[in-house]
């Protein structure tokens, strides 16, 4: 549960009251969904979810998302993401539930069962306490036992495992793509350097170069590459004014997916990706881009 709190300035350590609160249901993959709707796509969801969630899906059906939840015991993960007037952003991610090997069986045969006459399955985000690079293998195998295609945006610690259990399209960011081509520790810049371009262009060759389908690697404010084996270029970031960070890489992954399924080349739906991304980041919504103004932004890019 994805909960947003706005004071004026953070003190560590004081009593301070908020200016307004805000909940959402959170996730990467509610956030994916939301921005696959910008394109005329709605999202099947499938949801491993806590029976003590604070309603959780009653919220999603709100704001007209419906989802297949598989239940587990334990509460809900909070996040509590803290605004301040400066801009700056906090982020506080809580725990989550511990999900036992048997549990995680029983979501690895339902997300099985679920994909079945899908074209793409998203597996994004973290995954739960007790999951491990083998189990998101399974995963991946019971997904693409079906014919589904996988699109896999997740931690280092189970990217590797995603790769060698085959997916046709990954979406890193440059610091996850260099550690899983180098084993290197994972160290995320602040500021996007120089040679963004360059060292996102070839990350991108390399990952195609091992069998992936579709690369994507992001850049931040530079933008991203692409390759697929055959073709490779680099889409540049729009430059609009931010209200919400949050989610932005998950709308970008949105439209993209939305955009495959529509039949269109990798270039075409990574530019509809980074428009769909600079859409969401202009509201408070994670991952909700407008329809309208995408399409506004995508024709501000080559």
């Amino acid at each position: 549960m994805d909960r947003q709190v706005f004071v004026d300035e953070l003190f560590p350590g004081a009593v301070l009251r908020a200016t307004r609160n805000r909940v959402f249901p959170g996730g990467k993959p509610i956030n994916v969904g939301r921005a696959a709707r910008a394109h005329g796509v709605e999202a099947a969801l499938l949801i491993l979810l806590p029976e003590v969630n604070h309603g959780y899906r009653q919220l999603l059906v709100e704001e007209g998302t419906d989802a297949l939840v598989h239940a587990v015991p334990g509460h809900v993960r909070d996040t509590v993401i803290l605004y301040e007037g400066s801009g700056r952003v906090t982020v506080i991610n809580g725990p989550g539930v511990e999900v036992s090997p048997a549990m995680w069986d029983g979501f690895v045969d339902r997300a099985g069962s679920h994909a079945q006459g899908h074209e793409w399955v998203a597996v994004t985000g973290s995954f739960p306490r007790g999951v491990g690079p083998v189990g998101v293998a399974d995963l991946i195998r019971a997904i693409r036992g079906t014919g589904a295609r996988v699109a896999l945006d997740t931690g280092p610690q189970w990217f590797m495992a995603g790769l060698e259990a085959g997916v046709e399209l990954v979406a890193p960011n440059l610091a996850e793509a260099r550690q899983a081509l180098t084993g290197a520790p994972l160290v995320e810049a602040v500021e996007v350097p120089e040679t963004a371009e360059h060292d996102a262009m070839e990350a991108a060759r390399h990952l195609a170069g091992l069998g992936v389908e579709h690369v994507v690697v992001t850049v931040g404010a530079a933008g991203c590459a692409w390759a697929n084996g055959k073709e490779a270029g680099f889409v540049p970031a729009l430059d609009v004014p931010v209200v919400n960070p949050i989610g932005a890489g998950d709308a970008f992954l949105g439209g993209l997916l939305a955009r495959l399924e529509r039949g269109e080349d990798l270039h075409e739906a990574v530019a509809w990706g980074s428009a769909t991304a600079a859409s969401a980041v202009g509201q408070w919504v994670p991952g909700g881009a407008d329809a309208e103004r995408t399409g506004s932004l995508r024709r501000r890019l080559p």
